[in-house]
């Protein structure tokens, strides 16, 4: 598309995570008043571009100091943005170190003191996934047993039954998944991201594929992924190595505090992928875990830097910035803004 000038219009695509993760580090910053303003309003006329071009400067240079340091719930929206765009944000190592010493100490096999006293019926099932991911099964098997005694009926004893060492077959997890359509109404304990992985325990495909039309657009891509890899799988679409890939960007995109949600995908991967006991499997994924790359810097995620290059490069032309947002992605462009593009928050 040409511009006034009868010049070919210089544009760049993103994505509307990369755009939403950029934006969430600006807000971050203090002293670039425009930057703040016309790159998340719609654009920047060009008699504003000289400033807009010195804030970059000071911008850029900041991220190449701050650390990527993403926490949650402060940070939900950027820990969301990271997952789709299939960025770490957790450093596992340092889950992984704490779990080693707990065990170095035999905490979870005679759990005592303090830990007794605070938690009479044992550590919670959440507190549990770890140790067993990192290699401390045989100190946890009793308090899973004890937890899945104690929270009978519930999915969540059927994963420590699992997790301690005892067979579950696939239509006692099949139960707690009802018609798909039901996947529509809010779920809260267990959550969706529980829930859908389970109607898949048996291949199923139209089943399958229904779940996955309902939940649309309400879940993290990477446990999306994995699960349409599987419907391949089943269809003899997709080869084994791109399963293994896509249920290893998964478990990367999974924080601590989520760490239950790895059960029922983990047990995906058992079953139609790599036949092995739950806590070889756990113990597996707790291996990647502990390898994954944490981006030290904010300008070490590649996204973000993506997207602060192409407003820096539309900038430079002197032309102005246009901000025009669309379903799932972003086009910045090197024109004046729209008229009403400061009204409206981007």
């Amino acid at each position: 598309m040409p511009t006034e000038r009868g010049q070919p219009l210089e544009s760049r695509h993103l994505s509307a995570p990369a755009w939403s993760a950029f934006k969430s580090w600006l807000l971050k910053l203090t002293g670039v008043p425009v930057s703040r303003l016309r790159l998340l309003t719609g654009g920047c006329p060009a008699e504003e571009l000289p400033a807009l071009t010195k804030e970059l400067k000071r911008v850029r240079a900041d991220f190449k100091k701050r650390p990527n340091e993403v926490s949650a719930p402060a940070d939900e929206g950027l820990r969301k943005d990271y997952a789709a765009l299939g960025v770490p944000w957790s450093a596992w190592s340092e889950v992984a170190s704490e779990v080693q010493r707990d065990l170095k100490r035999n905490r979870y096999a005679r759990w005592t003191g303090v830990d007794a006293l605070e938690f009479p019926e044992g550590p919670a099932f959440g507190d549990l996934v770890p140790v067993v991911l990192f290699g401390g099964v045989e100190q946890a098997r009793a308090h899973l047993l004890r937890r899945a005694s104690l929270a009978a009926g519930s999915l969540e004893a059927l994963w420590c039954r699992w997790l301690g060492g005892e067979r579950l077959e696939p239509e006692m997890l099949r139960a707690f998944a009802g018609a798909p359509e039901q996947l529509a109404e809010p779920l809260y304990t267990p959550g969706i991201e529980e829930v859908l992985p389970l109607y898949f325990v048996e291949p199923d495909a139209l089943r399958a594929e229904r779940a996955l039309e309902v939940v649309a657009g309400k879940l993290g891509q990477p446990l999306l992924d994995f699960l349409r890899s599987l419907l391949g799988l089943w269809r003899q679409e997709t080869p084994t190595e791109d399963v293994r890939a896509r249920f290893d960007a998964f478990v990367a995109s999974v924080s601590p505090s989520k760490v239950s949600q790895l059960c029922a995908p983990t047990y995906l991967y058992g079953r139609y992928v790599e036949v092995l006991p739950a806590h070889a499997l756990l113990e597996q994924v707790g291996s990647r875990l502990e390898r994954i790359a944490v981006p030290a810097k904010v300008a070490d995620v590649q996204p973000v830097m993506e997207a602060l290059t192409a407003v820096e490069e539309l900038t430079a032309m002197g032309l102005g910035l246009r901000v025009e947002q669309g379903p799932g992605k972003v086009l910045l462009s090197a024109q004046e803004p729209e008229p009403t593009g400061g009204d409206e928050f981007l």
